[in-house]
């Protein structure tokens, strides 16, 4: 039994490996062109008709390419057609602590998308769906239903939690994600943030630089252990006790506005004697709290204290108030382009360079 699970692992192999090769020959021929004829590819790939036979028949039924009888095989005209399915987990659109950012990158998923129906002959499909409770999926049938039909090509998927990983791994399509597990990744650069924000207040002469961030553990926040190597980097004191985050106050505030609120009314209150002169606040709904609270305890930014921040762009968070802070701006575009360009590679049959891509902010020029 062993020997012939070994035989049929290699065969397996050895199979998607040449249908590799020749899926790669027939994107560079394009639709309509002609192939070599079976014992050519036999050559070519050095094998015999019955691999080449099973090869063959997995291409055509992906619309790759098709045969006729006596005239040979010839690249398919659908070859660049593609059914494309975006899932989108619904939590991350509704509740008192999302971000507009969610929306901004739902926009700009759709308007890529329809941007290259228009321009190749590729359709899609986008799927909200629930947060994920438990290791089955509430989507998993209908998708693999899909799947199973030739329907779906490829799967962008945008905050499946890690709970879907099981479900991620058994996908026989390219599949790449954000916010979520995956082995193809686009992720945000919290790390780089987290460096820029603590050089821009030691740059600004900060002394007591202060961290805030939502509850997240501080040991897996990439934003924080950036913040931390950057002040190091720069021999700049890390102060423990300016690290503030909303479950230390108060364990249940609904809304990040609110907790930046309250982080503020904690830090600059009566009973705390040390107070930040700088702050990088890891986000900007905690940011636009922070500021209510400034306004009513008479502190001003730019002078009592410096504020580093992120944000998004087009986000309506923040606008008119960014005169006197620094903020790293992330582009839902630049997420949507790089989810892209890795499903691009992988339905070609090639692996990508790299299988996260990590999204940098760039720096809002204050006006």
């Amino acid at each position: 039994m062993k020997v012939e699970l070994k035989r049929a692992l290699r065969e397996d192999t050895k199979t998607e490996e040449l249908s590799k090769k020749l899926r790669q020959l027939a994107y560079e021929k394009g639709p309509g062109a002609k192939l070599p004829t079976v014992r050519s590819l036999c050559d070519m790939l050095g094998t015999t008709r019955v691999t080449v036979g099973e090869v063959l028949d997995l291409l055509e039924a992906e619309n790759i390419l098709y045969r006729k009888d006596r005239q040979g095989i010839f690249v398919s005209p659908k070859i660049h057609s593609k059914h494309l399915c975006i899932l989108f987990d619904s939590s991350n659109l509704n509740g008192p602590t999302i971000s507009p950012f969610w929306s901004l990158l739902w926009v700009r998923l759709e308007q890529e998308a329809q941007h290259r129906a228009a321009l190749r002959d590729e359709t899609y499909a986008i799927h909200v769906v629930s947060s994920l409770q438990n290791a089955q999926s509430s989507v998993e049938d209908s998708i693999l239903k899909l799947i199973q039909r030739g329907e779906a090509h490829g799967i962008l998927a945008i905050g499946l939690n890690t709970l879907a990983r099981p479900w991620i791994e058994q996908l026989p399509v390219p599949y790449v994600t954000f916010a979520g597990p995956g082995r193809w990744i686009v992720q945000l650069d919290g790390s780089d943030v987290g460096q820029k924000a603590a050089h821009v207040l030691v740059k600004q002469g900060c002394k007591q630089i202060g961290f805030w961030t939502y509850n997240t553990p501080l040991e897996s926040s990439n934003e924080f252990n950036g913040f931390r190597q950057a002040l190091a980097e720069h021999n700049a004191t890390f102060y423990p006790e300016l690290v503030q985050q909303p479950h230390l106050i108060s364990p249940a505030v609904p809304s990040l506005q609110e907790q930046g609120y309250l982080l503020a009314l904690n830090a600059y209150g009566p009973l705390n004697r040390m107070k930040p002169d700088g702050i990088f606040i890891a986000d900007d709904m905690m940011t636009d709290g922070a500021l209510i609270a400034f306004e009513e305890l008479g502190v001003k930014v730019g002078s009592d204290v410096h504020i580093v921040t992120h944000g998004n762009v087009g986000s309506p968070v923040l606008y008119g108030r960014a005169r006197n802070m620094t903020i790293f701006d992330y582009d839902a575009n630049d997420i949507v382009h790089a989810m892209y360009y890795l499903l691009d590679t992988l339905l070609i049959g090639q692996e990508p360079s790299e299988e996260v891509i990590w999204i940098k902010s760039s720096q809002r020029l204050s006006r």
